[in-house]
């Protein structure tokens, strides 16, 4: 211990070992860093999502259409199977009567008809028929 005299008072100050001195700083610094992150955990952002990609759809052809007819599918379902797959349909007389025979129903013949004012095709329209 060591003994300081000044103003005529005397103050005892304990001898300090020399290597705390040295950890001062670090603990000090530790603190500071702990104060600072805090406890929780880093929450890491969600990265953003990514482009959507759109696959296209394959063409559904008269040819899938009767085979949903035959195997018993509803048209309800076949229907939103043309939608989906975004097809537009230029039947000829001979198509549609094909298509019926094949037990297409009026309603999916009908929808079918529709499609080129309800889509915008990639294709150009078919040239007129040559007599």
């Amino acid at each position: 211990m060591t003994v300081v005299r000044y103003d005529g008072h005397e103050e005892k100050i304990a001898n300090e070992d020399p290597n705390m001195n040295a950890l001062l700083p670090l603990v000090a610094a530790t603190a500071m860093a702990a104060m600072v992150v805090g406890c929780e955990t880093p929450r890491r952002a969600s990265p953003p999502p990514g482009p959507t990609v759109r696959y296209p759809s394959q063409p559904l052809g008269t040819a899938d259409v009767k085979l949903l007819a035959k195997s018993g599918i509803s048209d309800e379902v076949i229907i939103s199977q043309i939608q989906n797959s975004r097809t537009v349909y230029r039947l000829t007389a001979p198509e549609i009567l094909d298509l019926k025979d094949a037990g297409v129903s009026e309603k999916v013949i009908d929808f079918m008809i529709n499609t080129p004012s309800m889509y915008r095709s990639t294709r150009p329209p078919p040239p007129p028929p040559s007599y």
